[in-house]
């Protein structure tokens, strides 16, 4: 009789551009510092993938959470933007 109203959170994906304002050292420096379980090395990876093919998914997750991450990148003078995923 009583149905599950919810809403369903949908997730965020939280992408880096390449730019070329930002040295390939400043990006991973930021990257790691501000990305939530994200050592040199795999900031050096991401920094690379993004350089390559131009954008480079970081992470997913719900807000407020992406949109703090999202909030301190651009601060930090990083080219990000948060998309909902489509599933």
């Amino acid at each position: 009789m009583f149905t599950n109203l919810r809403k369903r959170r949908k997730r965020i994906a939280l992408y880096l551009y390449n730019d070329e304002l930002n040295s390939f050292q400043a990006v991973v420096q930021i990257l790691a510092k501000h990305l939530p379980k994200c050592n040199r090395l795999r900031a050096e990876q991401l920094a690379v993938i993004a350089h390559n093919a131009g954008r480079v998914k970081l992470c997913t997750g719900f807000s407020p959470d992406i949109y703090k991450i999202l909030a301190d990148l651009v601060r930090a003078g990083l080219l990000v933007e948060a998309q909902k995923n489509s599933k």
